[in-house]
């Protein structure tokens, strides 16, 4: 670098005047850039003191313009980038969206620390690693999420993997992002069944659909050790009500009539444990689809476990019907009717592994 670049930074770091500082800020970045690949370590070293000293005297609007212009610099200044980064999101955006200065270490203490705002500009990078998404995944908000999963680029760890589903099963916001995630392990894909809307069921059915027997088992497998993890203690009370429903079973009492009964009777867990029984789905997603009164639902799981027509017309009445149930019976046949009943039976396989671990936990 010559005499006379190196004395406009020793200017720039040395004047009070703002307007002077602003207009040898101006003059410095042009000559980083007009130096490039031409600068030494030191040299850029110097420009990268500098540059953070002045920046940090700077009005946001002057701080935004210098962002944007380093945000695509192959070798844009690190501290200076460091800097930006962790500054307002009006300033940070650009730097945090595509500088790539910004190594994991740095990207992870910004997601754990700064705005929402600036968790979701770093999930929309193109070059998210494992350790930074899963930093997103812990401490994002469902909007950063969103942008994470969306992000087709992004490495995302099993757990974190788990965690999103996990969070979707509670936030529509994630539903579609969820779904249309193309490496979404099949067994997590298939958590979110019951949980989302006809048109993204469609989806889900569709990859099933495509699905060799080696790559099912595999996520079978997957299933059931999640499941393994995660299913809690049973109550005493639920204890019960499964073991009452279980020794129905082995006596060839189960059957609509008691159904119906243990409804018409008020006994919820009985109920539900029951239509578990029945379909052989477990407890909780059963109880979901009640609570939501998802027909859709409740005639997949009844169509898969081949229970009859008027069995799950009446079911549906009872539980799904509410004002003027009993004039929803035939629109409630006529959906039972069009499930494809093999289509049925590939989805519910997923929700028979949560059927066996409640099984397990009694």
């Amino acid at each position: 670098m010559s005499s006379s670049r190196f004395a406009k930074l020793v200017d720039l770091a040395r004047t009070a005047d703002s307007a002077k500082r602003r207009e040898l800020l101006r003059e410095v970045t042009d000559l980083f850039f007009e130096t490039n690949g031409q600068r030494s370590a030191r040299e850029s070293a110097l420009f990268d003191d500098v540059l953070q000293l002045v920046a940090a005297e700077m009005q946001e609007g002057v701080l935004a313009e210098l962002a944007e212009m380093f945000a695509d610099a192959a070798d844009a200044p690190v501290g200076l980038m460091r800097d930006l980064a962790n500054h307002s999101y009006e300033v940070a955006r650009p730097v945090l969206q595509r500088s790539r200065a910004l190594d994991d270490q740095t990207l992870v203490q910004i997601v754990n620390y700064q705005s929402q705002n600036h968790i979701k500009a770093v999930a929309q990078r193109a070059d998210v690693s494992e350790a930074v998404s899963d930093a997103i995944v812990r401490f994002g908000d469902d909007h950063a999420l969103e942008a994470l999963i969306r992000n087709d680029t992004a490495k995302i760890s099993r757990g974190g993997m788990e965690t999103a589903v996990d969070r979707a099963r509670r936030s529509t916001l994630l539903h579609e992002s969820v779904v249309a995630r193309r490496d979404l392990p099949l067994d997590l894909l298939n958590e979110m069944y019951f949980v989302v809307e006809t048109r993204l069921r469609d989806q889900i059915l569709q990859r099933n659909a495509s699905v060799d027997p080696r790559t099912l088992d595999a996520a079978l497998t997957k299933a059931r050790e999640r499941m393994r993890q995660n299913v809690g203690d049973m109550s005493t009370e639920a204890k019960n009500a499964l073991a009452f429903i279980q020794s129905k079973r082995k006596s060839g009492d189960l059957n609509a009539r008691l159904l119906v009964s243990l409804y018409r009777e008020a006994k919820q867990l009985h109920f539900l444990y029951g239509l578990a029984e029945v379909t052989g789905v477990d407890h909780d997603t059963v109880a979901d689809l009640l609570k939501r009164q998802d027909v859709d639902g409740l005639a997949m799981i009844c169509r898969a476990a081949n229970v009859e027509r008027p069995l799950f017309v009446t079911l549906a009445v009872l539980a799904c019907g509410g004002d003027g149930a009993m004039d929803k019976a035939e629109e409630f046949g006529r959906m039972y009717n069009a499930v494809p009943v093999e289509a049925a039976q590939r989805a519910v396989r997923f929700f028979k592994v949560r059927k066996g671990a409640e099984r397990d936990a009694a």
